[in-house]
């Protein structure tokens, strides 16, 4: 009877110990990281992008959110529904097909395509048919008769798209002056960007907000009169716009993602896009 006695009492210790834990000093749970989110994909967006994240992130210090550079709107498009990023950045509406596919976007500004310049061009302005000629190659100097150097985008560019839709005959011109090689075609908004701002007497697209976002030392031309400005696109006296949005995956949008796009409808949020050329879309 005694190894009983003795066994009993161990029975109960280790009974004891598979209940209350092990005795020995416990390694400390780490303690969770700020929300990450990604925003990326159209270098349209990005300036403005990133100056709403860093207000935010001011704000709710507990979430991060990288912008990175550019991987362009067809990235975006393929980078949210494989989850790669929270929040794809794109300057077009979606197709058909991919709402289908379970994206949805959410428009947050409005903001002026503009005919730039380099600022060695001493014309303050160009009109719609000016735009025409030199891109069928028959108007080729400014007034100063220095030579019009052309910086142009791929056919699927969003500012492209608009100015074949708004301007009268661009959409001609333009297919004939791609076909012909006429000009430099830049397939990233910043390359192009880059381009209109160091090459003296040169003539691109762009829009005002990246022009204030990102410091860009380039020209915005009068076009039939009308300076471009978010008043002169709010009152229509100004044609040429495109809108930009945030997309994601239908349900599947995490609250740190919904706090900053209400950040981005919130007044604070609004008057960063005024401030800097853009028209709020809430």
């Amino acid at each position: 009877m005694k190894p009983l006695k003795t066994l009993v009492p161990l029975l109960c210790i280790i009974a004891i110990g598979f209940l209350t834990g092990p005795a020995w000093p416990q390694t400390p749970q780490q303690q969770e990281g700020p929300a990450a989110l990604i925003a990326a994909g159209s270098g349209v967006n990005l300036g403005i992008t990133r100056l709403l994240a860093k207000a935010f992130m001011i704000a709710h210090p507990e979430i991060t959110i990288e912008v990175p550079a550019s991987i362009g709107t067809n990235g975006a498009l393929k980078a949210v529904p494989d989850g790669a990023i929270t929040l794809g950045l794109i300057s077009r509406p979606l197709k058909d097909q991919e709402k289908a596919s379970g994206l949805v976007a959410q428009p947050y500004a409005r903001v002026p395509l503009v005919v730039g310049a380099h600022p060695s061009v001493v014309d303050e302005e160009i009109t719609s048919q000016d735009l025409v000629e030199i891109y069928k190659g028959k108007r080729t100097r400014w007034k100063d008769d220095h030579e019009i150097i052309v910086q142009t985008r791929e056919p699927f560019d969003s500012g492209i798209q608009v100015l074949q839709k708004e301007i009268p005959g661009f959409t001609q011109a333009y297919a004939e002056s791609h076909q012909a090689k006429r000009w430099t075609v830049y397939f990233t908004d910043q390359d192009a960007n880059q381009a209109l701002s160091t090459a003296p007497y040169a003539i691109g697209f762009t829009d005002l907000g990246m022009i204030a976002t990102e410091h860009l030392n380039i020209k915005a031309l009068k076009l039939n009169g009308v300076a471009p400005s978010p008043e002169t696109l709010f009152s229509g006296q100004y044609p040429l716009s495109r809108v930009l949005f945030f997309i994601f995956r239908d349900g599947t949008l995490p609250e740190a993602a919904k706090a900053f796009l209400d950040f981005v409808r919130s007044d604070q949020g609004s008057n960063i896009l005024r401030s800097n050329g853009y028209l709020p879309v809430n």
